[in-house]
């Protein structure tokens, strides 16, 4: 049983074409059930920056690995997570920031700044987006969303820029081959690793 001094945060992993893990995406939790439970979108980041860099620490959570941090469009726009450490982190900016001038201005800063930057659930090239596409490190794009063709030719899109390329929510086999062959970087989701509870009181 959970008490108020527990510390809740899931993990999931995230692999290299090697199947080494290289990251761990870091996930809110309320308790130990292992359920995702989000009305607050900045809360539940301030949460897990506060339970892993103030409470558990970022090595007894994710070793020696990165961990993936989500941010809104509040939390990204705010300094509130200006100190964490630039190596040990990914900022992965949700698929609800919508991406105006003030959003790219800011992702600029923070790379400046020297932080990793990752674009979550992408499944299209928005005009909007080219834009952090020149600036981002990592695009998570969700293989659940496009049939083969279409996620074929938005690797074909996405290799003319910089970023390394990650498939999120692989879960079969078969999606795990065809992301292989499309020549991903980067893998997470259910086939590799469901997300883990930890808890410390």
């Amino acid at each position: 049983m959970s008490n108020d001094n527990d510390v809740f945060v899931a993990r999931q992993p995230i692999l290299d074409r090697q199947r080494n893990v290289v990251a761990y995406e870091l996930l809110f939790r309320d308790d130990g059930s292992g359920e995702a439970r989000i009305g607050d979108g900045a809360r539940a980041t301030a949460q897990v920056i506060t339970r892993v860099f103030g409470q558990l620490g970022l090595r007894s959570v994710a070793g020696g690995c990165s961990g993936f941090v989500n941010l809104d469009t509040e939390t990204l726009l705010s300094r509130d997570f200006e100190r964490l450490p630039k190596q040990g982190v990914v900022l992965e900016l949700l698929e609800t920031i919508e991406v105006d001038d003030a959003v790219v201005h800011r992702c600029a800063e923070l790379k400046h700044l020297g932080y990793r930057l990752a674009l979550d659930d992408f499944c299209a090239i928005a005009p909007a987006y080219e834009p952090l596409l020149a600036l981002v490190d990592i695009v998570k794009i969700d293989v659940l969303q496009l049939d083969p063709r279409a996620l074929e030719l938005l690797v074909q899109r996405l290799r003319l820029y910089p970023p390394r390329l990650l498939a999120e929510k692989v879960d079969t086999l078969e999606r795990a081959r065809r992301c292989l062959a499309l020549g991903f970087d980067l893998y997470q989701g259910f086939f590799f690793g469901r997300p883990t509870a930890l808890a410390s009181a």
